[in-house]
């Protein structure tokens, strides 16, 4: 209400207001961050084989984590940082973890994250034997690709992992045939998952504050305030959940049949086709999907400052750009227009949009949202239901899904146009695959 008024008055007292605003968040981001480094996300993980040997009759307890092979076994070195190993376990024993073995009825082994000092420790005066047979490595080379790692979130977007640098940093059984026994078990602290959820919080607010002082002179159009007028019929209504699961379904479908992402396109057209013959017969009024020729300019400018934002608050500044040729530059065009352009029309020229006539602007970005989070979730159920018990799903559900949902409506609010929150959504998607 303060800033309302402020911005009545003078627009240059309430952008410093809003500056002065920002600036206190983004300290408070730096702050945080510098008590909880674990709390920022960070590249996966390539998980290969770096070594492999035979080792003698072995056990160990560790933070919880009871482990005997009284036969020996073969451990394969997946990963190796100055901080962290990443080994995989095999072998017939006994594994207990919190004084329980697993729920699988056999265990074959388990992937181990830990640092090189307790690795060392738990390692003791065991002697490790070179595996130079190939068959031998192929075998295990094909275990090895069956071992998900450390769990990454929003693999769609940003393929983020979380995990500290110190201790036994986290764990899962496998099978005799080497198939994970999931859900796997971190040893995440609860003050960094809390750290991480109030960073990409402020993030999001942060965001939301650079867009509205680079647009310090909106005005909805006369457009949209007759749509606001004018509610939806119960139809227009009735069939947005229904299109929030189809639209769900189109991105579910290639990862099932392993299918390039792109194919969702056609689920997504499917989508709009219907939703045009609806509003040709009459059931779906006012149906223009954001594309209306009067404000097809607005917002560009926008969409890049918020898309190197964006980028730049997951990935950090960029070392390097990785460019191969002109078909890195033609990735940007295909993701506009096979997956982003169709997602937002959906999204935000339909969902956002008529939710926003029957509740209100605000509400029905909050809504489409919410909305976006619980179908995220039906999705994860579905594709990955195991990722439900790893405690970081949870940041890619409540805070990063509905936060760019919410990004990306602003922007739709402050231009109205779809085209800028397509060019977003596509630069958010290409972005990270040029920087190292």
């Amino acid at each position: 209400m303060l800033l309302k008024r402020l911005s009545a008055n003078n627009y240059f007292i309430a952008m410093l207001v809003l500056l002065g605003i920002t600036i206190l968040l983004v300290v408070s981001v730096f702050i945080l961050t510098a008590y909880i480094p674990e709390a920022l996300g960070r590249e996966p993980y390539n998980y290969e084989i770096n070594c492999a040997f035979e080792f003698e009759p072995w056990a160990f307890e560790a933070d919880g984590l009871e482990v005997s092979f009284p036969e020996g076994g073969v451990i394969v070195n997946t990963n190796l940082t100055d901080r962290i190993r990443s080994d995989l376990l095999l072998g017939e024993g006994t594994f207990r973890r919190d004084g329980h073995p697993p729920a699988a009825e056999h265990t074959g082994g388990l992937f181990l994250v830990t640092d090189h000092q307790l690795f060392e420790q738990i390692r003791g005066d065991n002697i490790f034997i070179p595996v130079e047979d190939e068959l031998f490595l192929a075998q295990l080379a094909a275990i090895v690709d069956k071992q998900i790692g450390i769990p990454v979130i929003w693999d769609d977007t940003f393929n983020m992992s979380f995990h500290k640098n110190a201790g036994l940093i986290y764990q899962y059984f496998v099978t005799p045939e080497g198939e994970p026994i999931l859900p796997p078990r971190d040893n995440e602290p609860s003050v960094a998952i809390f750290g991480s959820f109030m960073v990409y919080t402020l993030y999001i607010v942060i965001l939301l504050l650079v867009l509205t002082i680079l647009s310090p002179d909106h005005h909805y159009s006369r457009y949209w305030i007759h749509l606001r007028e004018t509610h939806p019929g119960i139809f227009s209504l009735a069939v947005i959940p229904v299109i929030a699961v189809l639209a769900a379904a189109s991105e579910l479908i290639p990862e099932f049949f392993s299918l390039p992402d792109y194919y969702a396109v056609l689920g997504y057209g499917a989508i709009l086709a219907l939703l045009i013959l609806s509003a040709r017969i009459g059931k779906i009024d006012y149906l223009d999907f954001g594309l209306r020729r009067d404000r097809l300019k607005n917002g560009y400018l926008l969409a890049i400052v918020a898309a190197m934002l964006i980028v730049g608050a997951a990935r950090g500044l960029p070392g390097e750009l990785s460019i191969s040729g002109p078909g890195t530059f033609l990735l940007l065009p295909l993701f506009f227009l096979l997956l982003s352009l169709p997602h937002e029309m959906i999204w935000r020229g339909y969902i956002q949009a008529f939710l926003s006539r029957r509740l209100g602007f605000a509400k029905g970005l909050l809504a489409t949202a919410l909305l976006a989070a619980l179908i995220h979730y039906v999705y994860l159920m579905i594709s990955a239901p195991w990722m439900t018990g790893y405690a970081y799903t949870y940041l890619e559900v409540a805070v990063l899904v509905p936060g760019l949902a919410i990004i990306l409506g602003y922007l739709y609010l402050r231009t109205e146009n779809i085209l800028a929150c397509a060019l977003l959504h596509s630069m958010i998607l290409w972005l990270p695959g040029i920087i190292i």
